[in-house]
């Protein structure tokens, strides 16, 4: 015999049970038991649990003060970058909508109508609606709040049942073969920085961050590779003695697998080893003013030649997925693809990375000519 919703049991030996969940482990509720003679014992010793679990909790016991504690916890273990889209995304959505909500007020509920209006607001960057994948960075967020508070007994653990809306994957425009004849013819036997960029990607499928960060030691041209050790990017600054908004800084790659040397063709070698002797006394193969050339500097460039060739309007990330696909309808296997991409799985290369254009399509389905 239980009691409907309070996870209270008569044990065959005659004893009543009542138990609770003490912490979840890796998605596991871990839970700890008491023992009484009758119902009311039983329940009595799980109610002084949780209420001297409560009595423990800090004085300020708000959501936004154990955020403060959690993200000084996290800095020590993650990335500059990851630590800087945690900051933004609290200052963003989550600061405001928990603004001196306690922990105990945090309800399944509470968190759906929060997810309810995410899915209505508008990005801060854009004018459209958050993205699915932003979304469930923010409710990320704030499960591991939450679980950090409930790791250091600031409020009695109660796992989250929230409805998320579906991943939906971006799509990545690509260029098509023709379009990336008409970029290579422009930017060949050109010598400067983007030219060279844009090659380089789109025959090896660097991240627009590791070939900012590339340097004259990561060129090997006797052994044909090019080393991936480092990447570099912008980033707010969130620090409040610091008087700049933003700072470019030079850190590990995305992932450990991201960290690899990729071969270099005869050709882009050849092109490789032009560039580098046109540089002088300085350590990034990309530098403007003898500083180290910036994402964004590449990216502007970019747009400017793809708008004056009048192609499809891409990203320099899209030569990345360009690269990807021109390999699979060359025939590279997926496993090889996956490791020059410095991917941890080919299930992400699969559904990410690769695109399937109407000409390969064509090619395929002609195959079952040959019937």
């Amino acid at each position: 015999m239980s009691r409907r919703g309070e996870n209270i049991h008569k044990r065959k030996d005659g004893r009543w049970e009542a138990r609770v969940i003490r912490e979840n482990v890796n998605g596991k509720n871990i839970y700890r038991s008491f023992y009484g003679k009758t119902y009311r014992e039983a329940k009595m010793k799980k109610n002084n649990y949780i209420l001297t679990r409560k009595e423990k909790s800090f004085v300020t016991k708000s959501f936004n003060d154990v955020f403060d504690k959690w993200i000084e916890y996290k800095k020590t273990f993650v990335k500059i970058s990851t630590y800087n889209k945690y900051m933004n995304l609290y200052k963003s959505y989550i600061c405001n909508y928990f603004y001196k909500i306690n922990l105990d007020e945090i309800t399944n509920q509470y968190i759906q109508n929060y997810i309810s209006y995410l899915m209505k607001r508008e990005s801060t960057k854009t004018s459209q609606t958050l993205s699915s994948n932003t979304i469930r960075e923010i409710v990320y967020i704030i499960k591991s709040v939450l679980s950090y508070a409930q790791k250091n007994d600031y409020v009695v653990y109660t796992p989250l049942k929230v409805e998320l809306p579906k991943n939906e994957v971006k799509k990545i425009h690509i260029l098509t073969r023709e379009e990336q004849k008409i970029l290579e013819s422009y930017i060949k036997n050109r010598n400067d920085m983007i030219s060279i960029a844009i090659i380089l990607c789109l025959y090896t499928g660097l991240r627009l961050g590791e070939l900012c960060a590339l340097t004259k030691n990561d060129i090997d041209l006797e052994n044909h590779y090019i080393s991936v050790n480092k990447t570099v990017q912008r980033i707010q600054n969130h620090d409040t003695n610091n008087n700049e908004k933003t700072s470019l800084v030079i850190t590990k790659p995305k992932t450990k697998n991201s960290i690899r040397q990729i071969p270099i063709s005869s050709v882009i070698r050849s092109i490789l080893e032009r560039y580098l002797l046109s540089l002088t006394n300085k350590k990034y193969i990309f530098s403007v003013n003898n500083s180290l050339a910036e994402p964004r500097t590449i990216q502007y460039q970019f747009n400017k030649i793809i708008k004056r060739l009048n192609i499809t309007q891409i990203s320099f990330h899209g030569l990345r997925h360009t690269f990807a696909t021109r390999c699979i309808e060359l025939g590279m296997d997926m496993k090889t693809l996956s490791e020059i991409l410095g991917h941890s799985n080919i299930a992400t290369t699969m559904g990410i990375y690769v695109h399937s254009t109407d000409l390969h399509k064509k090619e395929q389905m002609e195959l079952l000519s040959n019937l």
